[in-house]
C-alpha cells in the first residue's frame, strides 16, 4: 500500500512539474512566433463614431483632434496622420495622448473646436 501511495504521489509530482515548463514554452512560443508589431497599422477613426464626416453630417459640434508624426522602421521613415472628432475636449486630449504612443516623433498634435467657426 505504501508503494502504491508513493507511486501516485511521484506521478502527481511529475505531472505538476512537467506542466510548468510546458506553459512557459507556450508563452515563449507565442512571444517568438506570434504576430509581430507592424508600424503601418496605426488605428483609424474612419467608419467609427469618431469619424469627422459622420460627426459633421449629424450636425454635432465638439472637438477635432489631429495627430501626425513619423515612425522609424529601420530603412524606412513612415509618415502618418490621424484625425477624430469628439464631444468633449477631454475625449479629444485622450485621443491625442493615445495616438502619440504610435509615433516615434510627433510633428503635430492638437485639439480644435469643430466645426471651425
Amino acid at each position: 500500500m505504501k508503494k502504491r501511495m508513493a507511486a501516485v504521489l511521484a506521478g502527481a509530482f511529475m505531472a505538476f512539474t512537467a506542466s510548468a515548463p510546458m506553459a512557459q514554452a507556450g508563452f515563449l512560443g507565442d512571444l517568438l512566433f506570434g504576430p509581430t508589431y507592424d508600424p503601418t497599422k496605426v488605428p483609424q477613426t474612419y467608419g467609427t463614431q469618431y469619424d469627422c464626416r459622420a460627426f459633421e453630417a449629424a450636425g454635432k459640434t465638439g472637438w477635432k483632434g489631429i495627430v501626425s508624426g513619423r515612425i522609424n522602421d529601420f530603412e524606412h521613415v513612415i509618415v502618418r496622420s490621424r484625425a477624430g472628432c469628439f464631444q468633449t475636449r477631454q475625449e479629444c486630449q485622450t485621443f491625442i495622448t493615445y495616438m502619440q504612443g504610435y509615433f516615434d516623433f510627433t510633428t503635430y498634435a492638437g485639439c480644435d473646436p469643430f466645426p471651425r467657426r
